[in-house]
């Protein structure tokens, strides 16, 4: 975070509110197709060190950042994510939430996440979480079919998976829930599984088709041929299958792998799309912030360490220059419901009438929206707007 003053544009964005998103990268067990920070070796003393690292970010972020010193940032949405938030005693979350979010002053409708899985969602966790203020919680369940739990490699079962999810409905007014799209899955069977879970109260689904990511042992077993890449028409299919059954449930696709009943999207998700300013807490976070973005040191000791001498835990920093700006605004946009205004597409980087033909996208009020099959192939698309708007 830079130590000058922001721009006048950026102070205004800043008071009209923000976001806090903290990063707790504690798991019982690490899934093989994870590429997000996250350990399964930690203690109770590593977790307090952690804990209290983030803390300690704050205030060092605090004190460069006269606005959030000030306390002159209204907090508007608050993520708790992982890793797994719910292997956190509930204890130091509640002190970390103190001496974060706690320090700043909440907008009326605050909305407060936290992810679970569902094997370590307990009745205690969730009713500490509800007296800490959180009031929307996500679980982790991908499936409610051993079967492909078990090929995802997850460590709980169908059965943790409903248990927990009759308990979030039971104690929060929102519910939100993934599922990931890859092999084994079959499409009735999906459709079954979405269609209890919005029957038991989840009012927001994430949907993923399951990806290889570097460096994850998902992809280890790929490069060794233990394991078939996934991908292929008949995931898509499925994927297109799951996306017409959640719009009938009354759940609307309004970003790539988000769907929601009208009210209840997720404000936080939305605000990155949108370029609102957050600020991200924790190993491996990031945060966009003043007129830059920034990652934090992905190693824990490495975080921890820095925070301990007093300097912030930053891997990588991106001052955003205004051809930056450009692409991330065009590319942000495309990935919403309400698209890609046709006025930040350059002339000739996509192929405009033959999309529409394709049925990838539709070409309305000034701008072009991406289907579901487009969505699809969202990462082409990117790439074709990246060469054109360099």
């Amino acid at each position: 975070m830079s130590a000058r003053v922001p721009p006048a544009a950026t102070a205004v964005a800043l008071r009209r509110g923000g976001g806090l998103y903290l990063h707790l990268p504690f798991c019982r067990s690490v899934c093989p197709y994870c590429h997000f920070t996250r350990t399964a070796a930690h203690d109770a003393g590593l977790r307090g060190r952690v804990a209290a690292a983030m803390a300690g970010e704050f205030a060092l972020r605090a004190a460069r950042c006269a606005l959030l010193r000030e306390g002159r940032v209204q907090l508007r949405t608050l993520y708790v994510g992982g890793g797994t938030p719910s292997v956190l005693e509930p204890r130091l979350l509640g002190t970390l939430l103190a001496a974060t979010a706690g320090r700043l002053p909440a907008a009326a409708d605050l909305e407060a996440t936290a992810e679970a899985n569902p094997e370590s969602f307990t009745a205690a966790v969730a009713d500490a979480w509800r007296a800490q203020g959180l009031n929307r919680v996500s679980l982790g369940l991908q499936s409610l079919d051993d079967a492909v739990l078990r090929r995802l490699g997850r460590a709980g079962n169908a059965a943790d998976n409903r248990r927990a999810l009759a308990l979030a409905a039971r104690r929060f007014p929102r519910v939100a829930a993934d599922w990931i799209v890859g092999p084994g899955v079959r499409p009735r069977s999906l459709v079954a599984e979405l269609r209890e879970a919005v029957a038991a109260g989840v009012g927001h689904v994430s949907l993923y088709i399951l990806e290889v990511h570097a460096g994850t042992p998902l992809a280890a077993d790929v490069a060794a041929r233990r394991a078939r890449p996934p991908g292929g028409r008949a995931l898509e299919a499925c994927y297109l299958e799951a996306v017409a059954a959640l719009e009938a449930l009354g759940l609307k696709q309004y970003e790539v792998a988000n769907f929601a009943r009208p009210g209840q999207e997720s404000r936080h998700n939305r605000a990155y799309w949108r370029g609102v300013p957050w600020l991200g807490l924790g190993p491996g976070a990031h945060g966009f912030w003043g007129r830059r973005r920034y990652a934090n040191h992905a190693d824990l000791l490495a975080y921890c360490g820095a925070v301990e001498e007093g300097r912030l835990p930053e891997d990588a920093v991106d001052p955003l220059a205004p051809a930056q700006r450009r692409l991330e605004r065009a590319v942000l946009a495309l990935r919403t419901a309400a698209g890609l205004p046709l006025s930040l597409v350059p002339a000739g980087a996509l192929p405009l009438a033959r999309g529409e033909a394709d049925g990838l996208w539709r070409l309305e009020d000034g701008a072009l929206r991406l289907t579901p099959r487009g969505f699809l192939r969202l990462d082409g698309l990117e790439s074709l707007l990246a060469r054109a708007l360099r």
